[in-house]
């Protein structure tokens, strides 16, 4: 697109006046300037951790792939940081209008309602969400949090075997905000069948704790038909 990008810039994060210093940001980031021909800057975010980054992209296949690979790794760092930023109109924009979203929770029950889903005294529960449903209740939860921290790891991207355009990538998120907090496994299905506004049909968060203790599958492009 006739832009380049700065990566990998060091910054120190430090609290501003009057803020505690255990917030949850962490104090050391990497930061990224995307620059258009005529030397301007035209967007900043917070970097992925490099290896991460280098991670992905020595994972492509040809040369269209790397490409797609790096324009995928910018809208996870936006992705994430749109979240960070409680930027509802990044969200909104990127979620396709028939989005589907899966998100889960580990809940106590009680021993009368153990069945052989159940985990000790634990079990997960499934809600499914359209995109005006998830992001009305994201909205409100940006309003009752002055701080909200998402950091991705262990990331890792797939293109779809039969559609070129469409991309596979799971992570692993750990959520911080002051009233919440929790880590679990991420999975976006993108669509960058239009490159320059690539959308997301499928969002899933399965909790870490109940991953490690069953070995429940992660989900992936195979458990969904598009």
């Amino acid at each position: 697109r006739g832009e380049y990008q700065v990566r990998n810039i060091p910054l120190v994060m430090v609290p501003i006046e009057g803020e505690s210093k255990d917030i949850s940001w962490k104090k050391y980031q990497e930061a990224v300037f995307t620059i258009d021909k005529d030397g301007m800057v035209t967007d900043f975010h917070l970097a992925l951790d490099a290896n991460l980054y280098v991670a992905v992209m020595n994972s492509a296949r040809n040369v269209e792939d790397a490409t797609r690979r790096n324009l995928i790794l910018e809208y996870v760092e936006r992705f994430r940081n749109a979240y960070n930023l409680k930027d509802l109109g990044f969200l909104n924009k990127v979620f396709s209008e028939d989005a589907l979203i899966i998100t889960g929770k580990v809940v106590t029950v009680k021993k009368s309602d153990r069945n052989i889903n159940s985990l000790d005294n634990k079990k997960i529960e499934y809600s499914r969400q359209n995109k005006k449903e998830y992001l009305t209740k994201l909205e409100i939860v940006f309003k009752n949090n002055k701080h909200i921290n998402v950091q991705f790891d262990e990331i890792e991207v797939a293109m779809h075997p039969v559609n070129e355009d469409y991309y596979g990538v799971t992570l692993r998120q750990a959520w911080q905000s002051d009233r919440y907090s929790d880590d679990g496994h991420l999975f976006l299905l993108w669509d960058f069948t239009n490159p320059d506004a690539p959308q997301i049909h499928v969002r899933t968060w399965q909790p870490e704790e109940w991953i490690a203790k069953t070995g429940e599958k992660v989900y992936s492009m195979e458990d969904f038909d598009f």
